[in-house]
């Protein structure tokens, strides 16, 4: 811990400790492994018909952080080393947890840290009930441990660790970095990502109880190669800062919107290596370290949540689409379906999509946008993978001197792209015609409707603050 840090918590303590009247948050923080028995699916990657972990590389933790206001109101924020969950799944934890505490579920913000090499999150999975409610016990046990806390924010730039996967070739096509792309083909990438990484520290006496770090990255350091349950960067990422921090320091890792932001740099290539993954980690903690030594006070203690059910219209599939997932699922019938490969999905796997897709194109899905708030700071949970410049529209939007805008919260919906990203890399139906995020199957509703999720969350945010 470097000489500045150590200062600011000997004068935060101090004043922590002569506080008197003052109008402090209570937080509460916690980490529970909650790592499964090997043997359970591991979920982020097409992997055929064998999708069993072989072993255990390094733990999985659910981590929270719970606030409190001097009027009482509570907010709770849970973060899961897990690649994603739906709305099911995040209505029994939130229900787990309303059951064992005073806690409501509507005050419960559930993220995925978007890692591909945890369990599968369904409730009919053998054993993840059991070890989802494990991860829901770290709400429990920070909500158990209220203290008087002050809140610092800082902010930093790290571009060194992600990058826009998706690549402008000179096809004039969208291809994705995965694909290892001879440098000299690529024109360059689709447009900046948000390369900002924010961290939220809590101060109490004694020192800092742990920090939240807000950074938009994939979790794929580790591709279809690995059979180990890994939280990938963000693990290591945590260990580098408990290392430098302190063995009780909680962190907090709030993926924001990554949908189109990966660790693979185009001019290097794809790396899959835990050598990789660590040192991806480690430049994310060491970013984190800057901005908490950049940190300032948050002003405020009141706590407050407010969320909407936002209905959202369907993406179509043509005529055209489902005539050719036909003749594909027609081979699929003789054939099987194709062995696992590292990354992407497979075209037999768009054509069962839009099957199950032209059905039911004609419905409309309640999707949950929620905001939560404590004194000037807002923490935002979108229900997928948005594209990193809505992170950038709602920071920049927001009332709030600070905002964290968090993706796959709540709920998984698949991807959200912006609409100008359905319009590059040349015209055609068939996968990955525009790139892979804005295929049907990868995306599921409407162009725009990323567009209109994001301005929800600006309205939301409006509302909290006044």
């Amino acid at each position: 811990m470097n000489l500045f840090v150590k200062l600011s918590l000997l004068v935060s303590g101090l004043l922590l400790g002569a506080c008197g009247s003052e109008r402090l948050p209570q937080v509460g923080m916690a980490e529970v492994d909650y790592t499964p028995e090997v043997g359970k699916d591991l979920v982020g990657n097409y992997r055929g018909d064998d999708y069993a972990s072989r072993g255990k590389h390094d733990p999985l933790y659910a981590r929270a952080f719970v606030m409190q206001g001097p009027d009482g109101n509570k907010a709770a924020v849970l973060s899961v080393d897990i690649c994603w969950m739906r709305r099911a799944t995040v209505d029994m934890m939130r229900s787990y947890i309303a059951e064992r505490s005073d806690l409501r579920p509507e005050q419960i913000l559930i993220a995925s840290t978007h890692t591909h090499s945890g369990p599968k999150s369904l409730l009919d999975a053998p054993g993840a009930v059991e070890y989802l409610q494990r991860a829901a016990d770290a709400v429990l046990q920070a909500n158990a441990d209220l203290k008087p806390a002050r809140l610092r924010f800082g902010s930093t730039r790290e571009d060194s660790v992600a990058y826009n996967r998706r690549l402008v070739c000179r096809d004039g096509k969208i291809h994705m970095s995965w694909e290892n792309p001879d440098p000299d083909f690529v024109v360059g990438e689709a447009g900046p990502i948000d390369t900002e990484l924010s961290v939220l520290s809590i101060d109490q006496v004694g020192g800092v109880r742990g920090a939240v770090v807000n950074y938009g990255c994939h979790a794929t350091t580790l591709s279809g190669n690995n059979w180990l349950y890994s939280a990938d960067y963000p693990g290591y990422m945590a260990s580098s800062l408990k290392a430098s921090e302190g063995a009780d320091f909680v962190p907090v890792y709030l993926n924001a919107p990554c949908g189109n932001a990966t660790q693979v740099n185009y001019r290097r290539g794809y790396i899959d290596t835990y050598e990789e993954c660590e040192a991806v980690g480690n430049r994310v903690a060491d970013a984190a370290r800057r901005a908490m030594s950049a940190s300032c006070k948050v002003e405020g203690a009141e706590v407050a949540v407010i969320r909407r059910f936002v209905p959202v219209k369907r993406i179509a599939i043509s005529e055209e689409q489902y005539a050719w997932a036909r003749r594909v699922m027609e081979r699929v019938a003789r054939e099987g379906m194709p062995p696992f490969q590292l990354n992407g999905m497979p075209d037999e796997y768009y054509a069962q999509e839009w099957i199950g897709m032209y059905a039911t194109q004609q419905e409309r899905d309640s999707l949950e946008v929620m905001v939560c708030r404590v004194g000037d700071v807002a923490v935002v949970g979108l229900p997928g993978e948005f594209f990193s410049e809505f992170r950038r529209m709602i920071r920049e939007q927001s009332p709030f001197p600070h905002t964290l805008v968090v993706g796959i919260a709540n709920d998984n919906r698949k991807y959200f792209p912006t609409k100008a990203s359905f319009e590059q890399g040349g015209t055609g139906y068939l996968p990955m015609a525009h790139g892979y995020e804005t295929t049907p199957g990868t995306t599921l509703y409407e162009v725009g409707a990323g567009e209109q999720l994001a301005s929800v969350a600006v309205e939301l945010l409006n509302l909290l603050k006044n």
